[in-house]
């Protein structure tokens, strides 16, 4: 199928503790930028790298994306991590999406951080043959154009990826690799738990039904 008409569907995976603007805004942009036909929010069930005491439920977390996500046509959310349970890896979240979009074009999108920590994911070589990559800056900034490309690579996968264009690579799979500086409103998820147990406002920082949601079941209380 021609990339111009294949269905191009984006994942945008995270802990979501709780989600806020300042995700919505990212994903806008990626939607925008890549035109996506859709792009779905994913809560991990538990996330890998985090301790369960550091994350409301599951469920808790899922409810609110799925407020967050209302009036944008382009945005869904995705309960499979959350349904499936456990600890959540993206190779089997990919997989996945795989079955349920056969042959559509995957766009999975994490950040800086994480990408620099990609070496320590599950079966991180098999990732880049189930879908596109896009790693996100953070705060506006091109980390990716500051250091040696030797360094922008774990080892294993030095090999696998070749210079495309303007901050872009290609993977032997043929699909590829972004990196994509886009808007970070100055919000965190740290920040929205400090203020909801301190019993402050949220508005412009979460949408309103996010706020009403964490207030009305007590969440992050300290």
């Amino acid at each position: 199928m021609d990339r111009s008409e294949s269905r191009r569907i984006g994942i945008f995976g995270g802990t979501f503790n709780p989600i806020h603007n300042g995700h919505l805004r990212v994903a806008e942009e990626v939607r925008q930028t890549f035109a996506l036909q859709k792009l779905f929010l994913v809560p991990s069930s538990r996330p890998p790298h985090k301790g369960d005491n550091e994350v409301a439920a599951a469920a808790h977390r899922l409810a609110m994306v799925r407020r967050a996500q209302r009036g944008n046509p382009f945005f869904g959310c995705s309960a499979y991590e959350c349904s499936k349970g456990g600890t959540s890896y993206s190779a089997e979240t990919l997989a996945y999406f795989a079955q349920r979009f056969a042959g559509a074009e995957l766009y999975f999108v994490i950040g800086w951080d994480a990408w620099c920590d990609i070496a320590t994911w599950y079966a991180f070589t098999s990732l880049f043959s189930l879908a596109n990559f896009i790693v996100i800056s953070r705060l506006g900034a091109e980390p990716w154009l500051a250091g040696s490309e030797g360094k922008l690579f774990p080892f294993a996968l030095k090999d696998e990826f070749c210079y495309e264009k303007d901050s872009s690579y290609r993977h032997i799979s043929g699909n590829s690799l972004y990196f994509l500086s886009v808007t970070r409103l100055d919000i965190s998820s740290s920040q929205i738990r400090r203020e909801a147990a301190a019993n402050r406002s949220l508005r412009y920082l979460v949408p309103d039904g996010v706020a009403r949601y964490i207030f009305s079941n007590g969440l992050y209380l300290a």
